[in-house]
């Protein structure tokens, strides 16, 4: 039993964590052997509830791509026509209504980026989806702990489960 769990822990358990995109080091990513980047949309780069692209992080994918690195969105959005705005306005693959944390987004993503799991990492808010998919398949998962407060029950309930497993099983 004990055994299951501690795989269960480092399944969940983000290489990586920030509170914000500005905060990963770059440069240190590279150094690993990272040059592929897929990226949650929603409370990632963008607040759920916007709709457009900020100006400030249009200049944060430009710096990306000029330091080398191949990104694509991917997004569990059901909201197509949102997701493939955001993909065209910052010039980068992107899918919606993925099932993260199911491996068939995670292999598109890699397919697209050209790109081997260990060469690749997720950036995403959320530990039972972007965090736990990107660690089922070896790539580095980097966790958007924004501490923004959720209105919508079942992304409170959510968050909550997400805090107490950083809490209790990963010492976060």
């Amino acid at each position: 039993m004990n055994e299951g769990l501690e795989k269960v822990k480092e399944w969940l358990r983000p290489r990586q964590t920030a509170a914000s995109i500005h905060e990963i080091d770059f440069r240190r990513l590279k150094a690993r052997g990272i040059g592929a980047l897929i990226l949650d949309i929603d409370d990632t780069l963008i607040p759920r509830a916007v709709n457009d692209v900020y100006p400030q992080i249009f200049e944060w994918v430009v710096d990306r791509k000029e330091e080398g690195f191949r990104l694509c969105l991917t997004s569990n959005s059901r909201h197509p026509l949102r997701v493939k705005h955001f993909g065209e306005t910052l010039g980068v693959p992107a899918m919606h209504f993925s099932f993260k944390p199911l491996p068939f987004a995670f292999w598109r993503s890699l397919d697209l980026l050209k790109a081997k799991p260990a060469e690749t990492a997720m950036i995403g808010d959320q530990l039972f989806m972007d965090i736990l998919g990107a660690n089922l398949l070896g790539i580095y998962s980097i966790y958007i702990d924004h501490g923004k407060p959720e209105t919508f029950l079942p992304r409170i309930w959510m968050r909550r489960a997400e805090k107490w497993v950083l809490k209790r099983w990963l010492g976060k």
